[in-house]
């Protein structure tokens, strides 16, 4: 169930351009890893794309011994919630057992979880102000 919720919106992930002088908010995403291996790779959505959509931005971090953090510029203020993992075997999908329970690290927006599945969108979501939005996550 979980590699559903992240395959098809972050397989295709790719690093953000630079985006220097993109009108909107920032929104600054500080990840806590338990292994610096592979990338994280992240989705951010709106209320919309939340079940099973399409993600209003995709962004990778490394995991890299330093901080472990992406920045996401140019975004609309409003309500978010993100959907992360850790690529640690650099397949660019997230890993997963026979019954679909997931083999490598990840996360949700507010460390939401869910019961079986993807945390509800009331318990994920977050509001990005002008000023921009930071976003402490644990991956599990």
């Amino acid at each position: 169930m979980f590699r559903i919720l992240f395959a098809a919106a972050l397989a295709a992930a790719q690093p953000l351009p630079a985006l220097a002088g993109l009108q909107g908010a920032t929104l600054t995403i500080e990840l806590q890893v338990k292994t610096h291996q592979g990338r994280v790779m992240i989705a951010i959505y709106d209320e919309a794309g939340w079940q099973g959509g399409k993600p209003v931005r995709v962004a990778m971090a490394d995991a890299a011994p330093a901080r472990v953090a992406a920045e996401i510029a140019g975004l609309a203020p409003g309500r978010y919630a993100v959907k992360l993992f850790q690529d640690l075997d650099g397949d660019g999908r997230m890993g997963s057992n026979p019954f679909g329970m997931p083999t490598e690290p990840f996360g949700f927006s507010r460390d939401a979880m869910g019961a079986a599945g993807q945390p509800a969108w009331a318990d994920a979501a977050f509001e990005v102000t002008a000023a921009g939005a930071t976003q402490t996550i644990t991956l599990r």
